[in-house]
């Protein structure tokens, strides 16, 4: 009985030679790659060497996968649109043709007139979401 391994240099057996490759982490490359394994898969038809329930079995996995990977890629894009739109409302507008003040402004006017009404009354003040007098 012959012994075969990678090392082996008998001239009766070719040289084993295997490449090493690394499976991806990131899950776009990792998608890609499951689908490029189903599609060959398809390719060679009954010549393929993967067993039939081996490829249902990942293209089950990766079909919800790439299906939950771009719903998330969606609400990622609503999520940065919702964000720059928030933004936007925070800060001062000028395309209205005057300036509006933001966000910041107005919540220190609303403070300086309440400061002005509890001057006496530190409790209504901390109603209004202000903490108390110490924070300010």
């Amino acid at each position: 009985m012959m012994n075969i391994d990678s090392t082996s240099t008998s001239r009766e057996q070719p040289e084993a030679r295997f490449e090493t490759f690394t499976i991806p982490q990131h899950a776009e490359a990792l998608i890609s790659l499951a689908e490029k394994i189903i599609q060959q898969h398809a390719v060679e038809g009954a010549m393929s060497p993967v067993k039939p329930h081996l490829i249902a079995d990942l293209n089950y996995r990766i079909s919800s996968a790439k299906l939950k990977h771009d719903q998330g890629l969606k609400y990622a894009r609503l999520m940065q649109e919702a964000f720059a739109e928030r933004d936007v409302l925070l800060r001062k507008s000028i395309a209205t043709g005057k300036e509006d003040r933001d966000v910041k402004s107005i919540i220190e006017a609303v403070m300086q007139v309440l400061q002005q009404h509890y001057a006496e009354k530190t409790e209504g003040f901390i109603n209004w979401g202000f903490g108390t007098r110490q924070d300010l």
